[in-house]
């Protein structure tokens, strides 16, 4: 008696089914929301078969991010509005498979800023690039079903009659004069090549001109202003483009344009710039020097009035950039602090990046405390003479 081979498992009965590729994890065009595993609209549980995770992940990590600039709300959306899902294939934007790869991409970078904006503090969420990506895939999308309802039909070939339709005995008849049958003009094809995005260079580049003109002129113009002009005269080609076609390049534009405001945004809210304080009494002596973005340069030796500083407190606090200060003998000194990545140089140790660090200033001499925090750069402290 034959045996049967065993039947091999199906993706849905194997326990131990492949894992996906990097190939297949690249692929945003395969993104399908989930019909079986849902909560609210699928959106979790697609992700966590196109990743082959637990959906619990994704979710969580969704809801976590609503609290960091709201980017787990717009990602959410996004995937509601353009992925389709997985039986009917058909999404509440119907977008071809390229432009939703490429709306997702923006998306997530629209994510990713919220997210650092809200984590690092200095610019809230780009909520008008938001705006100007819904407009577009609105258009988009509309743009899309009405190509489909006017699209000219397809003619095809006749079909041929079934042996039952055709009569038993069907009478000789001469054969008929052949007739030529209307062939329907193809239509034109649509015209190739990014012509809106040289119009779109050409406006930006004349629109900054006439902005630095107006800058120039002595008017309040934000540095911010220029990348934001870019990028709204990109949203508007677009919108443009969308209809008439012959966009190509502008979502690149757009992207870099994005990015430029956003930097721009951030370096307009932290103090950037070079401190050189050189006091000459105690009393000139600052509390606190603090700076987003440079560099802080502190040179105490030319205080005369030393004792004046005995039980003092200075601190020198700087994001990015170098921390140099300079104190004279005869002063006690303690150093205190450090930096996240760098490199840290007080009174010659040159080992760690924190720490706390003395030099003795001889009997009877001021005591003087320095506080330093500085996130990424160089902290070189020295004392007069000893170099």
């Amino acid at each position: 008696m034959s045996t049967s081979p065993p039947e091999a498992p199906t993706p849905e009965t194997s326990s131990n089914g492949p894992r996906v590729g990097r190939d297949e994890l690249r692929d945003l065009g395969r993104l399908r929301r989930s019909r079986q595993d849902r909560k609210i609209a699928g959106v979790a549980g697609g992700l966590a078969r196109h990743f082959d995770i637990d959906p619990i992940i994704p979710r969580v990590t969704l809801v976590v991010l609503v609290f960091f600039g709201g980017a787990g709300l717009l990602l959410y959306a996004a995937c509601w509005l353009i992925v389709p899902t997985d039986d009917t294939q058909e999404a509440t934007v119907r977008l071809d498979e390229r432009s939703r790869t490429i709306a997702l991409v923006i998306v997530g970078i629209l994510a990713g800023l919220a997210l650092l904006g809200d984590s690092l503090g200095g610019w809230g969420f780009p909520w008008p690039l938001a705006i100007i990506g819904a407009i577009v895939l609105a258009v988009t999308a509309f743009r899309h079903r009405n190509d489909e309802r006017w699209a000219t039909p397809q003619f095809g070939e006749p079909s041929a009659a079934s042996p039952a339709e055709l009569p038993a005995e069907a009478p000789a008849a001469p054969p008929a004069a052949p007739m030529s049958t209307p062939v329907p003009t193809p239509a034109a094809p649509r015209r190739g090549g990014p012509v809106l995005f040289w119009y779109a260079l050409l406006l930006i580049a004349v629109g900054l001109g006439v902005l630095g003109m107006v800058d120039l002129a002595g008017a309040d113009v934000a540095d911010g202003a220029y990348p934001a002009l870019a990028l709204g005269i990109s949203g508007a080609m677009l919108l443009l483009g969308s209809f008439w076609g012959r966009a190509g390049g502008i979502i690149a534009l757009g992207l870099v344009s994005a990015i430029a405001t956003a930097g721009a945004t951030v370096l307009h809210d932290v103090e950037t710039g070079h401190i050189d304080a050189q006091p000459r009494t105690a009393s000139a002596v600052e509390d606190e020097y603090e700076l987003g973005l440079g560099e802080i340069e502190l040179d105490l030796t030319r205080v005369a009035d030393l004792q004046n500083l005995d039980g003092r407190t200075i601190t020198v606090d700087l994001g990015v950039g170098r921390i140099a200060v300079l104190v004279p003998q005869g002063l006690d000194v303690r150093v205190e602090g450090g930096l996240e990545l760098g490199h840290r140089d007080v009174f010659g140790d040159d080992q760690g990046r924190e720490g706390t660090n003395t030099v003795d200033g001889g009997p009877q001499a001021p005591v003087l405390e320095i506080e330093v925090d500085l996130g990424v750069g160089e902290i070189q402290i020295d004392r007069e003479g000893d170099n």
